[in-house]
């Protein structure tokens, strides 16, 4: 089901059940400070920042999607990461027949991934004026300020 779709609006996306990411916010350094990912140069829209997220398989959920996309291109998330059931904030780009789902998990301290696929070319903590700054997606860069709200 990993494959481009054209929604109703007549957009491309990537996945045609949906896509789902994850924002992770860490607060242990007194300003929260959010994980972005940059894009290898080969993948779409590569050389802009994300977060790690991708094409949702059948059955199953935004979150259990997000966090297995965001295992795939970070390597295995630590013990503190939240699996569910409720995320901190959650948010929707509806496009009708297609929706991109961002769900915002607060985690006990900043870590390092331990690995990276081939999709993520370098990850890096920001916070959310720090973001701005970056080349971001251009749906994340429109979703940014929803996403950090009381930040």
């Amino acid at each position: 089901m990993e494959r481009f779709v054209l929604c109703s609006r007549g957009c491309q996306h990537w996945g045609a059940l949906g896509a789902a990411g994850v924002l992770l916010r860490a607060a242990d350094l007194g300003e929260p400070r959010y994980l972005l990912v940059l894009r290898h140069p080969r993948s779409h829209q590569g050389g802009t920042w994300a977060v790690p997220g991708g094409a949702l398989l059948p059955g199953e959920s935004p979150l259990d999607g997000a966090l297995r996309e965001a295992e795939e291109e970070l390597g295995p998330l630590p013990a503190h990461v939240p699996r569910g059931p409720v995320p901190a904030h959650e948010y929707v780009d509806d496009h009708g027949s297609w929706a991109y789902t961002t769900l915002v998990l607060n985690v006990a301290t900043v870590f390092e991934p331990t690995a990276t696929n081939w999709e993520t070319a370098d990850w890096t903590w920001v916070s959310a004026s720090q973001a701005l700054s970056l080349p971001l997606l251009p749906p994340l860069r429109a979703a940014w300020p929803a996403l950090t709200l009381g930040s």
